[in-house]
């Protein structure tokens, strides 16, 4: 993981195994580690870390600062650990010499490498880790006004895209990874303009189609839809979103939650209607159908019946 500072690394914890050198199997960019060795690892770093973080000397900083990657590979939720990695970037925020200022820039690309490295690897639960999470969002906090506002507005989109697919990637390696999905939602609040807010709903759109049983991804979804505009465009989206559905007949019950609860939403205005009635008109076509799809398509009918906006129920019903 220190080899290639600026660069994300692929990590996997492997099973018992003997590599070639005796600890380690590296092909590149990826790394794998067995288990045993790298719980060993956690307890050398452990101790190096206790006896060196709280020196202020540049060298016990340094040892310290590259025990806590393996403190938090190990234990994502290591908090002295990733608050010890905070204070070392804010003590270089501080300086404003030109040097420091050099080295606060490189140590903020890195930071977000090392985080990469951890939350989009093939790992059982660190992709999942609140702490990392937390981390990440305190991060681009940091990041944002120093320099993500001082660049051209491609380079911000540039960057708001790479955040996107590192959150997409970590869903994919950690299913129902709330804690991905959640800095999605605080990553929108602090984009600009319409555009962008587009662009983010299309990507989260695409993933969960792609993975229609991920009910934190919808539910990310539900989160970005009213913030699209115009209302045409947010329609148009889930009728996408619904015809995709209805053609592959899917049965996952987290979809057809996302679709009774966006049906149901005052967010679609008089286009609910419209669905409502596409709805009510594929349930006619499978009644003969799989009874788990059946099922699910007459319980969200049903709830949207009883919990949406009952005049623009009524005239489709009536339609």
């Amino acid at each position: 993981m220190s080899q290639k500072e600026n660069a994300t690394a692929k990590l996997q914890v492997r099973a018992p195994s003997r590599p070639p050198n005796g600890l380690f199997l590296q092909d590149g960019p990826n790394l794998g580690v067995p288990k045993k060795i790298l719980a060993l690892a956690f307890v050398e770093a452990r101790k190096v870390f206790m006896e060196n973080f709280e020196n202020e000397d540049r060298k016990s900083q340094a040892t310290a600062l590259k025990a806590t990657r393996v403190l938090l590979l190990f234990e994502t939720d290591h908090l002295t650990a990733a608050n010890f990695r905070k204070r070392r970037l804010l003590a270089l925020k501080t300086d404003t010499t030109p040097a420091a200022q050099l080295a606060y820039r490189k140590a903020l690309q890195y930071e977000f490498c090392f985080l990469d490295s951890i939350l989009t690897s093939p790992l059982h639960r660190q992709s999942k880790s609140p702490t990392l999470w937390h981390h990440r969002s305190w991060l681009f906090d940091l990041f944002r006004p120093s320099i993500l506002e001082l660049v051209p507005e491609n380079i911000r989109a540039d960057f708001w895209r790479t955040e996107l697919k590192s959150i997409c990637k970590s869903g994919e390696r950690h299913p129902h990874n709330y804690y991905a999905w959640q800095y999605v939602r605080r990553l929108e609040e602090r984009v600009d303009g319409m555009e962008a807010t587009i662009e983010f709903t299309e990507t989260v759109k695409t993933w969960c189609c792609k993975h229609p049983g991920d009910t934190s991804g919808w539910s990310c979804l539900l989160y970005l839809l009213p913030k699209v505009e115009p209302l045409a465009k947010r329609t148009t989206m889930v009728r996408e979103i619904l015809s995709y559905a209805l053609r592959l007949q899917f049965e996952h019950e987290s979809l057809w939650v996302f679709i009774r609860t966006i049906v149901a939403h005052e967010t679609l205005q008089e286009n609910r209607a419209e669905l409502f009635t596409s709805l009510m008109e594929y349930e006619k076509e499978i009644k003969d159908g799989s009874p788990v799809l059946v099922e699910r398509v007459q319980r969200t009918l049903d709830w949207i019946r009883q919990h949406g906006d009952m005049d623009h129920v009524r005239n489709a019903s009536v339609t």
